[in-house]
């Protein structure tokens, strides 16, 4: 039997628009960030905008559902509220086939959504309100989560919120209990930039492998030299996937480096996911006991997909077509 990864990231519907450069001006959203905002703020663009797609979503989520959809076992952790978005997420992930773990709570926050404004060059800036998602707690985590797990994934994105924080760690003992191997994804440039000293002590201490894209790399490990990335990055982790967008990924093992060349994509439609659905492609792969370098090359051809669809969770002939 195949064993699962886990996920625990931030449950968030994501909604989906078209949008112009001019409108992001407008609105003083820097082009392809990402940002916290609360409530009133995202129900001010919300309200102003048409989507072309309403999806659950989360950076994690994405991944797990993406590994479902390959064929792959996966189980997610993260909180939402008992309202219609938050059971709207819990089914969406089952449909896929991905086991939702966490209880919803019946009051508080409601369930996180994130606004992704698309350019018509296929570039996302995201909004984010992250609701009940901050919520998730130590008292989430339950020890039978980890039964049949390989890899208990974990976002950076979590890091905003204190109960979160702990709730990873308790995952984390639980994982090092159980000879799980702990996968950590960045997430976002300014989020490591805000966290570096946090994030440096936790991969140190705890992470097995690293997923981030170049410019969360150049964060965490101060450089944009590969060869001192390369000596940063074997000090504290068994492996590290670098992904670089239509350059493919650096994958970081043993001292060494690979450069993986991703697959050309003519028509990219929408960036949403091609690192959500790297790590889908990469996870599935060492979950199936590929090496590393045999997984990073999959999680290229994934991403590229990926980009060729609005939003960030796979149509029905997504396997099909990789």
């Amino acid at each position: 039997m195949v064993k699962k990864v886990l996920g625990m990231g931030n449950a968030v519907l994501d909604i989906l628009v078209e949008t112009s450069d001019s409108y992001l001006q407008k609105n003083n959203l820097s082009k392809g960030s990402m940002v916290l905002v609360e409530q009133e703020e995202s129900d001010k663009i919300v309200n102003d905008v048409t989507p072309i797609k309403k999806d659950s979503g989360g950076s994690v989520a994405n991944s797990m559902v993406g590994i479902s959809v390959l064929g792959g076992s996966a189980s997610f952790c993260g909180k939402v509220k008992n309202d219609e978005l938050g059971q709207d997420f819990e089914k969406r992930m089952q449909i896929t086939g991905t086991q939702f773990l966490c209880t919803k709570s019946d009051s508080g926050l409601p369930t996180a959504r994130c606004l992704v404004l698309v350019t018509p060059d296929g570039e996302r800036t995201m909004q984010t309100f992250l609701g009940a998602s901050t919520t998730l707690s130590e008292s989430d985590i339950e020890e039978d989560f980890f039964n049949d797990v390989k890899f208990l994934f974990v976002e950076g994105y979590l890091w905003s919120s204190q109960s979160a924080q702990n709730a990873i760690r308790k995952a984390v003992e639980l994982s090092k209990k159980k000879d799980i191997k702990v996968v950590f994804s960045l997430s976002d440039p300014g989020l490591t930039k805000m966290y570096a000293n946090d994030f440096s002590s936790f991969i140190d201490k705890s992470v097995d492998i690293l997923i981030g894209n170049e410019n969360e790399f150049y964060e965490i490990f101060q450089s944009t030299d590969t060869n001192s990335i390369l000596k940063q990055t074997s000090k504290m982790v068994d492996i590290g996937f670098m992904t670089q967008g239509k350059n493919g990924a650096t994958l970081f093992q043993n001292k060494q480096f690979d450069k993986i060349k991703t697959p050309p994509v003519n028509d990219v439609v929408d960036t949403t996911g091609a690192g959500d659905m790297f790590a889908a492609g990469t996870l599935f792969k060492l979950q199936n006991n590929s090496s590393a370098k045999d997984s990073a090359i999959f999680g290229c051809k994934v991403a590229a997909r990926i980009i060729t669809q609005f939003g960030a969770r796979p149509n029905d002939d997504f396997k099909s077509s990789i």
